[in-house]
């Protein structure tokens, strides 16, 4: 991985071949670049990929300071202000889908496309559920330690039989974080939205769902048909982690959409 200082930040990234348009991937809360590793080989034939660790995460500086959907917007832009990369299409799974609409919401100059898998443009935080569901977290990383968490958070992102190698891969990654620094990035997300420019956005933009994620299909149609150059894809049998789940499917999907943009 390369390395380079944004916003006062170490922030580690791959930089992987050398046509076409750039790929930006954005990982997810709690993990790092290293789950774009089949997207990374198969778009870097062809399209300059970039997947970096969000500050935090990964093998980024884990400051004990602010985080939110913002900051790592601004860290994304000033990364590929790093690079001399003026727009790219940027694809963002879980939190890296918020990340992506916020960047959308703030400069879609930018942007060429967006795809956004398993995501939406807003996490409430002012419902019942949406408080339980918060505070159910942060009270099981605190109760049972980031391990024994991690394994939780593992196994609801990939439900069903023969997914035992990859619940043992996400349990160590998401584990590995720093208790204090993930509830910061968690905490954060609770609140976060866009909605208001939601109708504006004009970005070609590719919901990518799968069909068992932690949000109903219906969800993300609703968000599809709110903007105006929006379509939806479903993928069969996956959760949450779609990618890396039935990464041939995703990648097929995500390379129709760029080349048709």
């Amino acid at each position: 991985m390369q390395q380079t200082t944004v916003n006062g930040v170490r922030v580690a990234y791959l930089d992987e071949g050398q046509g076409g348009d750039v790929i930006i991937f954005l990982h997810g809360l709690g993990v790092s670049s290293r789950d774009w590793t089949e997207q990374v080989d198969y778009f870097c034939h062809h399209w300059r990929v970039i997947a970096p660790d969000f500050r935090g995460h990964g093998a980024s500086d884990k400051p004990d300071s602010h985080y939110d959907i913002s900051v790592h917007a601004k860290d994304v832009l000033g990364l590929m202000d790093q690079l001399d990369i003026d727009r790219a299409h940027l694809v963002g799974l879980s939190m890296g889908g918020m990340v992506a609409f916020q960047i959308a919401a703030i400069a879609p100059q930018r942007l060429k496309s967006m795809t956004i898998i398993n995501s939406g443009p807003a996490l409430p935080d002012n419902t019942f559920a949406a408080k339980k569901m918060l505070w159910t977290r942060v009270l099981s990383v605190h109760l049972l330690g980031m391990h024994r968490y991690a394994r939780k958070v593992a196994e609801s992102m990939f439900p069903g039989e023969g997914r035992e190698a990859l619940i043992d891969i996400f349990t160590r990654q998401i584990a590995s974080n720093p208790k204090k620094v993930y509830l910061k990035n968690l905490k954060s997300l609770f609140g976060w939205g866009v909605l208001e420019h939601l109708a504006d956005i004009e970005v070609p933009t590719l919901m990518l769902t799968g069909d068992r994620d932690y949000s109903p299909v219906a969800l993300k149609q609703a968000v599809v048909d709110a903007m105006k150059n929006a379509k939806l894809v479903v993928i069969a049998d996956t959760g949450h982690g779609t990618p890396i789940e039935k990464p041939g499917e995703t990648n097929e999907a995500i390379a129709r959409f760029i080349e048709a943009v």
